[in-house]
């Protein structure tokens, strides 16, 4: 069934849920008067990246750990260009090896879902944690109190993302929260609103030169592991892989049923997952688990 033409309709619908695809043209585009790079095609192939990379891991039966971090992407020409790969022509998506800096591989650098997670000038790494936290880990984040406020734009032109932040959480109502969920979109600020990469603030009047602030993504995972740079926080996301594939399989196990998961499903979690961990958590055998449960054989 999943060679059949007809499988695609399951890649575009959960995930397109999962990864929040669907959701890409109701974000803020790229400035295009800062960004004046950005156009139509890149705009295109970003939001279609996603659906081919998971169509690709779902293919060859990959493990879903692919989607954490992986030696490979899926793009054409277009975004080609964008991550700096060399040698590809044409508008059809293609496998090919990820550049060597490890900038690309896996979903955390695709340049539609950073985009999604921007408002179009600037990035949001708080929007950015809790889409990590969400849809990578299946724990939503609450959301903030009614007094917390929103971060501020930079009046300053030398301060950086981080910098605001750090001010934002000297608040009683926020420091809680932000200490255990920025890190999360900290790690991702090496790509801008558009998800190209840079060593530099830009956006906000900043053109990611000299005159612009360094950007530091360290950060801590709740857990103590410490992490310096987005390759580093994969690996640190890749050694607690077990909340993820506990996470994913909840999302998956949800879409199938049409239902939230509740407390009565962690058995069948338990036992997908028990199964995945024989089949080095291949994406098929995930699904195939999933299918042959009792509840989605029942409903």
């Amino acid at each position: 069934m999943i060679a059949d033409p007809k499988a695609h309709e399951f890649v575009r619908s959960f995930a397109g849920q999962w990864l929040g695809v669907r959701n890409f043209d109701n974000g803020t585009p790229p400035n295009r008067d800062f960004y004046r790079f950005y156009d139509d095609a890149l705009r295109d192939s970003s939001k279609r990246e996603p659906l081919e990379f998971f169509s690709e891991v779902l293919k060859q039966d990959l493990p879903i750990t692919n989607f954490l971090d992986s030696d490979f992407v899926v793009v054409n020409e277009r975004l080609a260009k964008h991550y700096g790969i060399e040698g590809i022509e044409g508008e059809q998506f293609r496998r090919v090896p990820a550049r060597a800096d490890n900038r690309r591989g896996g979903v955390l650098g695709m340049a539609g879902i950073l985009t999604y997670l921007a408002d179009g000038t600037r990035t949001l790494p708080v929007r950015r944690a809790t889409w990590v936290l969400d849809t990578l880990w299946n724990q939503p984040v609450p959301p903030p109190p009614p007094n917390a406020g929103d971060l501020p734009a930079s009046k300053e032109k030398k301060l950086s993302v981080r910098a605001r932040l750090d001010l934002h959480r000297q608040s009683e109502n926020c420091g809680s929260c932000h200490a255990r969920v920025d890190p999360f979109g900290m790690a991702l600020e090496n790509y801008d609103a558009t998800g190209m990469w840079r060593d530099r603030q830009n956006g906000e009047g900043m053109r990611g030169d000299a005159n612009s602030p360094a950007l530091d993504v360290s950060g801590q995972l709740p857990n103590g592991t410490e992490f310096k740079s987005v390759q580093e926080f994969k690996a640190a996301l890749l050694a607690e892989k077990q909340r993820f594939v506990k996470g994913f399989t909840e999302k998956l196990l949800c879409y199938a049923l049409g239902r939230p998961i509740g407390y009565g499903d962690h058995l069948t979690v338990e036992q997908i997952m028990a199964h995945a961990a024989k089949h080095d958590d291949r994406l098929q055998e995930i699904i195939q688990a999933t299918v042959a449960c009792e509840f989605f054989q029942t409903k």
